[in-house]
């Protein structure tokens, strides 16, 4: 196989990788599930699921977006995970309507917890007492104006609070992670399920290959490169990934539009 770079874009979050291009041979059906997963497949698993919701985060939402903890009352909490699911999507119907009357869309990824206990994060702070082992939700959305945080707030059929906080583009990889912590701590409630659910309109990030003509070289940052980290993460069942880098690239601004021969235009 070829050796190459592999890039990928999604929106402000880069990602290189110095590998292998892939050879896609005929396509064929995924067979029926005949054993278990072994545990260091469901670790790669787990990481290609956090690693896909990075890129579908970088992709889609930013600074003007948020990051929403729905949660629930004793007198509105579900008798279990699918009653809050159902719950949930009747909240993203209602949502998605109003926005659909003024012309605007909804985006969102969200997942459904219920397992673990009241913590503390590093990026995110502290669980409130109606996510402590208890049925609750958390989504990343959209934003489309100063009266959002009312609005998703007043949609809100749970009977608890609605937590919501920025989207920091510095964080990506964090977020993912942070939204897929419980499959990875406690299981799929299914075999196969994903860890997150997500709205059909997402834009997809860029994948391309570069091709290199031999082993000895490197990845280094681009200009302008904010937030570059290099590294190769070690699996706990002896396998190696490659090398990798991340790092946030920031669009141009345009600068002022004069020049020596045409002058300065005024506005």
């Amino acid at each position: 196989m070829a050796k190459a770079i592999k890039h990928i874009k999604a929106g402000l979050l880069n990602l290189e990788v110095i590998g292998t291009i892939p050879e896609h041979g005929p396509g064929r059906r995924r067979g029926s599930r005949s054993s278990p997963t072994s545990a260091a497949q469901q670790f790669y698993n787990d990481k290609c699921s956090w690693r896909e919701c990075a890129f579908l985060l970088g992709a889609n939402f930013g600074a003007k977006d948020w990051v929403l903890t729905p949660t629930y009352d004793d007198a509105h909490l579900p008798a279990d995970r699918p009653a809050a699911d159902r719950c949930f999507q009747r909240f993203v119907r209602k949502l998605r309507a109003v926005r659909r009357k003024r012309g605007e869309e909804l985006r969102y990824i969200y997942v459904t917890e219920g397992f673990h206990g009241k913590a503390e994060d590093r990026y995110f702070g502290s669980d409130g007492h109606l996510e402590d082992c208890r049925l609750h939700h958390h989504m990343v959305i959209n934003g489309v104006g100063p009266g959002d945080w009312e609005e998703i707030r007043s949609l809100w059929q749970g009977g608890g609070y609605v937590r919501i906080e920025p989207v920091d583009v510095h964080y990506y990889r964090e977020l993912a992670k942070y939204l897929t912590k419980e499959a990875r701590e406690f299981g799929r409630a299914k075999p196969g399920e994903r860890t997150w659910r997500a709205s059909r309109n997402l834009k997809r990030y860029e994948v391309e290959y570069i091709e290199i003509a031999s082993d000895s070289v490197t990845l280094t940052p681009p200009p302008g490169a904010v937030d570059y980290v290099q590294f190769s993460e070690r699996n706990p069942y002896g396998f190696g990934d490659c090398v990798v880098a991340e790092y946030l690239l920031f669009p141009e601004e345009a600068g002022p539009s004069y020049s020596y021969t045409s002058g300065r235009k005024r506005k």
